[in-house]
């Protein structure tokens, strides 16, 4: 039988397949975090993973921002292989190369995932360049999944149809069980919105969005980007709800690191607004990981201490 998500314990969570986990999420009635960390970047404390961080926080499932899962590290563990840490002795930084999804997941008790990059190939050049080997093909899909991750995060900003057909291709190549969100989280200068011509994300590319494949739809938080109403972000969880899929609202702008009580208000906001799941970007004081104290801050406001310390407390060996 599938626990809710807030009842279950880590190892319980890691066993639940990718639909099972889906259920998992839905049942616990929009009190689920999800949290970014970097790992093209250094660990925000020394001599701990900004995953490993976020965890501890409070956070439910972890998407491990910029992860080559061709090249594999995570920065704060010492790598597998002692070389591969001596050019970076100098400013006291093990990169953790050699780490699967897999063994990530089962050190931090806490279900992962990976962001994937949808581009042009006119683009995919200088993607790689600033982000790694994160572009959304099947093969770097399949790749992931098959190194332990529960879900893949994809985003992108061109037009619909690459987009699409990215998920159309990369659920045929990973199969119907783990999960695919698609998460425009905001425009970072790619949207025209002020003359009103521009939309982040309308219904009808929702739904398209669904019945492509993906099983989560990721859209900015009320307050977070311009004009995003909690009456917007609500219409657009109805139809997504109404696909039978869930909604994700996320906080990724930098306004993560902003102070505890802006964190507070949008946190209410997106839970009036119908969110099954929250998501807190990687900035804070740079692009490596959120202030841990504004995951806490969030967390107690949608779901309260009881829930939020036991997430925090428990052994992932439970």
């Amino acid at each position: 039988m599938v626990k809710r998500f807030l009842s279950a314990t880590p190892r319980e969570l890691l066993s639940y397949s990718g639909r099972e986990l889906l259920q998992s999420i839905q049942s616990s009635e929009g009190r689920i975090i999800l949290v970014s960390a970097r790992v093209r970047a250094a660990n925000m404390v020394d001599g701990v993973a900004n995953a490993e961080l976020a965890a501890a926080f409070g956070a439910d499932l972890i998407l491990l921002d910029t992860y080559d899962v061709t090249a594999p590290n995570i920065p704060g563990w010492p790598s597998k292989d002692p070389a591969a840490d001596r050019p970076y002795a100098d400013v006291q930084v093990p990169k953790g190369a050699g780490f699967t999804l897999r063994e990530i997941r089962e050190r931090i008790g806490r279900p992962v995932g990976v962001l994937l990059g949808v581009s042009d190939p006119d683009h995919v050049t200088e993607l790689i360049a600033c982000y790694g080997n994160i572009v959304a093909t099947p093969e770097i899909a399949k790749a992931a999944v098959d190194a332990g991750a529960h879900f893949l995060s994809m985003a992108g900003w061109d037009a619909p149809e690459l987009y699409l057909d990215a998920i159309r291709g990369i659920r045929a190549a990973i199969g119907p069980d783990p999960i695919i969100e698609f998460n425009r989280p905001h425009g970072p200068g790619l949207m025209n919105y002020a003359d009103g011509s521009a939309d982040l994300m309308s219904q009808e590319e929702a739904m398209e969005l669904v019945r492509a494949g993906a099983d989560i739809i990721g859209i900015p938080a009320p307050a977070t980007f311009p004009g995003w109403t909690v009456e917007k972000c609500a219409a657009i969880a109805a139809v997504v709800h109404k696909a039978d899929a869930l909604c994700s609202m996320g906080v990724h702008t930098s306004q993560e690191g902003a102070n505890t009580q802006t964190l507070e208000q949008i946190a209410l906001y997106t839970k009036m607004a119908g969110a099954d799941m929250h998501e807190l970007g990687d900035s804070g004081y740079n692009e490596r990981n959120i202030p841990p104290e504004n995951i806490l801050a969030y967390g107690v406001a949608i779901r309260g201490r009881r829930h939020h310390y036991r997430r925090m407390a428990m052994s992932p060996m439970r």
